[in-house]
């Protein structure tokens, strides 16, 4: 075990405060906040972010809106499932981990707004579908999801922008970040993760162990606790303790590819062991369409010698993991 023990240490989930990015992006202080994130990226691929700029009232927004949608029956929450990536998604909808039960989950997604778009639309562009005014008010769900959207897709572009900074002394060429955020496939993600079953079965979890999809996670938690990261070093499951007004912020699949690994995309899992409701709501960035899955450096493109399209990454990894 001796020669694990520095991996053991290093792999952690920590804390960072953006505050000092924020007020000036060239300062020493800032330069210290994009050392600790490429670390967390490199080792972990986890951290927790503080002082963001997100209105803490814009979050209470959201999760109240989370509440009221997951709370009206189950055929008005049926009426509005749409294609993957829009609308609701019914309990045990999806499939993430070999070998499980269906996740013990329901979801609600909301895609970026594209104006004036009209048939045919392509994947993952579809229009968003709102509940009716007369169901649940715009007031209450549709228009401050729009605003949390909004304000959570311009600070992952800013996560953007450091984690290229963080590989400026590597032979990476992230100009493709530029390419990567313009017109993106990115989501919210309502989750409603009902209390776990009293039961031994271990075949049956709140969302199987996998990894992201994407470029960047930016994972809003409520208080009950769920979220693990496998440290696969070791075997062991890391809990994620919810930190008020934090994001959870993972590297996903794509920016695993691109830097061959610099930047790990790590298995995750949930399990609702609170007792309780849990509701939690990620956000995706997964990139403009066209934009390509390649290595950034010399090397292979996922191991095959071929490249994807975002386009048709999200695609083959939605139809593996939804029935």
């Amino acid at each position: 075990m001796g020669s694990l023990e520095p991996l053991q240490r290093d792999f952690e989930v920590p804390t960072i405060d953006l505050s000092s990015y924020l007020q000036d992006p060239d300062s020493s202080q800032a330069s210290t906040v994009v050392e600790q994130i490429r670390k967390a990226c490199a080792t972990s691929g986890f951290f927790q972010l503080t002082g963001h700029g997100i209105q803490k009232t814009l979050q209470q927004q959201a999760f109240a809106a989370a509440r009221t949608f997951f709370n009206i029956s189950d055929q008005e929450k049926r009426n509005l499932c749409g294609k993957p990536g829009r609308g609701y998604e019914v309990m045990g909808k999806q499939f993430l981990e070999p070998g499980k039960q269906p996740d013990l989950k329901e979801g609600f997604f909301i895609g970026r707004e594209i104006e004036g778009a009209t048939p045919p639309f392509r994947p993952f562009q579809e229009p968003n579908i709102w509940p009716s005014p007369d169901l649940i008010p715009e007031s209450q769900f549709k228009l401050p999801l729009l605003d949390y959207y909004r304000s959570v897709s311009d600070l992952s572009f800013i996560i953007m922008k450091i984690l290229a900074s963080g590989l400026e002394h590597s032979n990476f060429d992230t100009s493709v970040f530029a390419e990567f955020c313009h017109e993106p496939i990115s989501s919210i993600r309502l989750l409603h993760y009902p209390p776990h079953p009293d039961t031994k079965d271990d075949s049956l979890v709140g969302t199987g162990a996998h990894t992201d999809f994407g470029a960047i996670t930016l994972l809003l938690q409520d208080g009950n606790s769920g979220l693990q990261v496998l440290n696969q070093a070791t075997n062991e499951w890391l809990d994620v303790e919810p930190r008020e007004d934090a994001y959870v912020v993972n590297i996903g699949d794509m920016l695993d590819v691109w830097t061959n690994g610099a930047y790990k995309s790590t298995v995750h899992r949930v399990i609702n062991t609170s007792g309780g409701e849990r509701y939690s709501i990620p956000f995706f960035l997964d990139g403009n369409p066209d934009c390509t899955i390649k290595s950034l450096g010399t090397g292979d493109s996922m191991g095959t010698g071929k490249t994807y399209t975002v386009e048709q990454h999200m695609l083959s990894r939605y139809a593996a993991s939804y029935k």
